[in-house]
């Protein structure tokens, strides 16, 4: 961070986590332009990495809801996907989370930007709903760590997300290595943003 502003490397995080879901997409049979990709974007960088993702998904022809889980959300990231046409609500009223609902019902692919390393373990309301209602045929996609777990450990909290796909960055975090947490991160790709290792 001393020597990479934020937004360059968040840029190169979105940029892997883009080519990351695009071949798990074309995996899957499912083509990107029409694909239902629904981004649930929490209130740090994890967040912001996962809307900026959704914006560059956008532009290949997505169709992306973007669904702001917490309080606050990324202010960049926001702003990319709105100008990249991507629909979007928030999660934190009756109407928002009756939409947040019914898209993850009806998603090809669920980008989990929900919580990131610094979070306590455990989903709290309404992400925890939300991640519930996630359509079981789509693909989930968590972006550093699935929401929810500890990252420093392998033990399991009462709620979290179960990815099929976690792009992770740098290097794999200790709960994508370590039973039983490993078993819910499914395949774990590991994308470089430029972070030298200390000397």
């Amino acid at each position: 961070m001393e020597h990479t502003p934020e937004s360059v490397l968040m840029d190169r995080a979105a940029e892997g986590l883009v080519g990351a879901c695009t071949t798990r997409l074309k995996r899957g049979g499912i083509e990107v332009s029409g694909a239902k990709i629904v981004v649930l974007a929490g209130t740090g960088n994890n967040g912001g990495d996962a809307l900026l993702a959704g914006a560059q998904l956008a532009r290949l022809g997505a169709v992306v809801t973007a669904i702001a889980v917490g309080a606050t959300v990324h202010e960049r990231g926001l702003a990319a996907v709105q100008s990249a046409g991507a629909s979007w609500c928030r999660a934190d009223g009756p109407p928002g989370l009756a939409e947040a609902l019914q898209a993850v019902g009806a998603a090809d692919m669920v980008l989990d930007g929900i919580a990131g390393i610094g979070s306590s373990p455990g989903l709290r309301a309404p992400a925890d709903r939300i991640v519930d209602a996630i359509a079981p045929s789509a693909i989930v996609v968590a972006v550093d760590v699935p929401s929810g777990l500890d990252a420093d450990s392998g033990q399991l909290p009462e709620t979290y997300v179960t990815a099929d796909l976690t792009v992770t960055f740098t290097a794999p975090k200790p709960c994508l290595m370590l039973p039983e947490a490993c078993h819910r991160a499914g395949e774990v790709v590991v994308v470089d943003v430029g972070i030298s290792p200390m000397s």
